[in-house]
């Protein structure tokens, strides 16, 4: 059994600030600046084909749609298999992401590049060779230099729970774990020196895991281990990352990471990343297999990411719309003891229950319903479309007491 350790103190997120828009993106993606991917150009062709993308994407879109985002993520520097981007590349990756041809400010909606990285090659706790490098790999996003994590020694891989600390010493980093369905990655639960340990401060910036890399096959595996962070206290938002390593294929992934944030039209690109960023971190997330997909929610009034106090029951309110399909299925899920132990979890339907149950049958859905919340610490809100395509929300936190053990 897992110890429940939240945030603590119970806190609703930020004020959103208006009506909140849809904003559909990738947060793993890879140009020629990884080692692996050295044929192919550099970053700004990834934001140029995703950019040249958005405007039949959009045709699609009602008027929920904010705008687009790709995040770059390069691998950073591991010297025992390739050399792969130093800070030098970083800073052109980061000066590429500002490039005006990669800027859309309006009239209708906006894209916005964002500059990141990828750790990989990182060595997990325990007895292990010095070479292992299976402790999972990382997204890094909003930091100014990857110096501090350039691999330097060739003697030893670099410990992963050490650069996450380091990494989450600066609160204005944000963190992703990566890759579901890829063995045992992410490493959330399948031995103690596999799992990436809650900390408060490492819980401040870790706040995304992939539960999709737009492969249908790993959807499972990876809402399984979104709940496995969940359970130990991670704040974390379910996302797309692709993981494409080619330039010219940005944003032609079906999935999507969407962020629920005001409008961002006539913004500056420093406005406009700091207002998805505030989205991205308040947990107004959500992933997806449909590109067209609209999906928001709230808890007694509160909207999805929410750390909210312990309740016996509540009122959840749901508006969904698919542009290009008819919903099947809307369900709200919550924690629960596991079926199984909790290494061993590897399907959400063994640790969550169903708290609430819709079967729309048609292509827009807006309901409500009173729901028992006795025991829950967090439930959040899937969805499945006629044609078999899922989304996954963000979860609504119910967080007071401080700890407390799982039922």
């Amino acid at each position: 059994m897992v110890t429940y350790t939240p945030g603590a103190s119970a806190t609703a997120a930020p004020e959103a600030g208006g009506e909140l828009l849809c904003y559909y993106g990738d947060t793993h993606f890879h140009s020629g600046y990884s080692a692996d991917n050295k044929k192919d150009g550099p970053p700004l062709g990834a934001w140029k084909s995703a950019l040249a993308r958005t405007q039949e994407a959009a045709g699609h879109l009602g008027p929920w749609l904010g705008g687009y985002f790709l995040f770059v993520t390069d691998h950073v520097t591991y010297i025992k298999t390739r050399s792969d981007m130093d800070d030098r590349l970083f800073q052109k990756l980061r000066a590429q992401a500002d490039d005006p041809s990669v800027d859309r400010t309006g009239p209708d909606y906006t894209f916005t590049a964002f500059a990141g990285a990828e750790m990989t090659g990182l060595r997990r706790g325990g007895d292990y060779p010095y070479f292992d490098d299976k402790f999972g790999h990382l997204n890094f996003f909003q930091m100014d230099s990857i110096a501090p994590y350039v691999e330097r020694d060739i003697s030893v891989n670099q410990p992963g729970e050490e650069v996450m600390d380091r990494f989450a010493a600066d609160p204005k980093h944000l963190g992703q774990f990566n890759h579901p369905g890829y063995g045992e990655e992410p490493r959330t639960g399948d031995d103690s020196h596999h799992l990436y340990p809650y900390t408060a401060a490492r819980d401040r910036v870790f706040r995304f895991i992939e539960v999709n890399d737009d492969r249908p096959e790993h959807w499972e595996k990876g809402v399984s281990q979104y709940n496995l962070c969940l359970r130990r206290g991670y704040h974390v938002s379910p996302v797309v990352g692709t993981d494409i390593h080619n330039t010219r294929a940005g944003l032609t992934g079906q999935a999507r990471t969407v962020f629920l944030a005001p409008s961002t039209v006539g913004k500056s690109l420093e406005e406009r990343r700091a207002v998805l960023m505030a989205a991205a971190r308040a947990g107004r997330v959500y992933a997806t297999e449909n590109q067209t997909l609209m999906l928001k929610w709230k808890l007694d009034g509160e909207l999805l990411g929410s750390r909210m106090e312990r309740r016996d029951e509540g009122m959840v309110e749901i508006e969904a719309h698919c542009a290009n399909g008819v919903i099947a299925s809307v369900e709200v899920a919550a924690d629960r003891k596991p079926d199984v132990d909790e290494d061993k979890i590897d399907n959400e339907l063994q640790c969550t229950r169903v708290l609430a149950q819709w079967k729309p049958g048609r292509d827009e859905v807006r309901v409500s319903q009173k729901v028992k919340l006795s025991g829950v610490h967090y439930l959040y809100v899937r969805l499945r479309i006629e044609t078999g395509e899922r989304a996954v929300t963000a979860p609504i936190y119910l967080e007071s007491p401080s700890t407390g053990s799982k039922p």
